[in-house]
Parts: structure tokens; C-alpha cells; sequence
């Protein structure tokens, strides 16, 4: 099926590493957020921008399946990739927002250790998605997806140790515990999504090849 592709194609691709790429940015920026804050403000309206780099660049998806007749991928495979992608870089917008809104102080370092987990996903991420092109390096892809769900389960493991941490702390302070509680779910959640997003692209590599 793939090698009789047309060129203009190729774009699905192009679009879902760009997509990838401008998440992993907004991932970086969260991290550095983080750790500045309370300083580096500035930083939440680059997550922003990114964000909505994010969200052109899926709208430039859809909009190339209706305008492409035969797609590489299937459509609803399509759909759910760049879907659940934006997912990924929602949830990092919401987390640098929340910062915002609460006017919180130093954050805890398991937070800033959660967010580094996430980046490292999301690199795995810009990998896998660029190997779909061919799957030509299946064993690659597995070993790739394997590495996506030990990441994910260790920021399961920050995110437990953290708000462990955070309650024995803050046990006199419930809004702050309220508050950062919140933002270690949403950053958790982005690790599940990044998971999220690698058991797809193996759930199109096993129809595919």
C-alpha cells in the first residue's frame, strides 16, 4: 500500500512530526517554567503560542483528509493520532495556566522530576511518530513503545510519592494541597496521554505491516 503513495501524501506525516515537535517544545517550556517559578512568567504565554501552533497544525490534519481522497492512514487512525496528540499539549497548557490562576509559591521538585518524565516521553514520541512513514523498523517501534509505558509508569510513581509528599507538608495548608494536587494530576495525565498516543501508532503498525 505505501509505495504507491502519492507525494502530496506525504504531508499526513509531515504534519503529525511537526505536531510532535511543537509538543515537545511546550513540553521543554513547562519544565523550565517549573523550575523558574515563581519567576519566568513569560514562559506560560509561550506554552501558549505553542499550544496553538499545536492546534493549527491538527487542523491542517483534518483538513488534508477531507481534501485527499486515498490517505496513507486510515481516517479514523488519523483522527484518533492527531486527536490524542493535542491532548498531550492541552494538558501541558492547563498545568502552566493553573500556576497562574493559584498564585502558588516554590514548587515541589517531584512536580518539576514529573515534568522531565513527560519531556522524555514526548522525545520518544517525536521518534516513533517519525518511523511512521514506512514501518520499516518494527523492532525499533517496539522497543520505543516499551519505553513510552516504563515512562509512564514512572510518573505514576512521582505522582503517588509526590502528593504523599505534598499532604505531609501542607497538612495545615488544604488549599495549596488543593492546588498543587491538581497540577500533578494534569501533568500525570499528559504522561498517560503520551502513552496513550504510542499504543495507537502500535495499533496502526500492526494493521499495516
Amino acid at each position: 500500500m505505501f509505495n504507491k503513495l502519492r507525494p502530496h501524501e506525504i504531508g499526513f506525516f509531515d504534519l503529525f512530526s511537526r505536531h510532535a515537535t511543537q509538543s515537545l517544545d511546550a513540553g521543554r517550556t513547562l519544565v523550565l517554567l517549573l523550575s523558574e517559578w515563581p519567576e519566568g512568567e513569560g514562559r506560560i504565554r509561550r506554552v501558549e503560542e505553542l499550544e496553538h501552533e499545536c492546534d493549527s497544525t491538527a487542523h491542517l490534519v483534518i483538513d488534508l483528509l477531507h481534501r485527499t481522497f486515498i490517505t496513507p492512514l486510515d481516517r479514523d487512525e488519523t483522527m484518533k493520532l492527531i486527536t490524542k496528540q493535542d491532548d498531550v499539549t492541552d494538558s501541558i497548557e492547563a498545568a502552566a495556566l493553573r500556576l497562574q490562576m493559584y498564585d502558588i509559591g516554590k514548587l515541589p521538585g517531584k512536580l518539576i522530576e514529573l515534568a522531565k518524565v513527560l519531556v522524555r516521553a514526548q522525545e520518544i514520541l517525536v521518534e516513533l511518530v517519525a518511523l511512521l512513514r514506512d514501518f520499516k523498523q518494527m523492532d525499533k517501534m517496539k522497543e520505543l513503545i516499551i519505553e513510552v509505558q516504563r515512562l509512564e509508569n514512572e510518573a505514576d510513581g512521582l505522582h503517588r510519592s509526590g502528593l504523599a509528599e505534598l499532604f505531609r507538608q501542607h497538612a495545615n495548608d488544604p488549599m495549596t494541597v488543593m492546588k498543587l494536587k491538581e497540577i500533578y494530576e494534569i501533568v500525570e495525565e499528559a504522561t498517560d496521554q503520551c502513552e496513550d498516543v504510542a499504543e495507537i501508532i502500535e495499533g496502526i503498525a500492526l494493521e499495516h505491516v
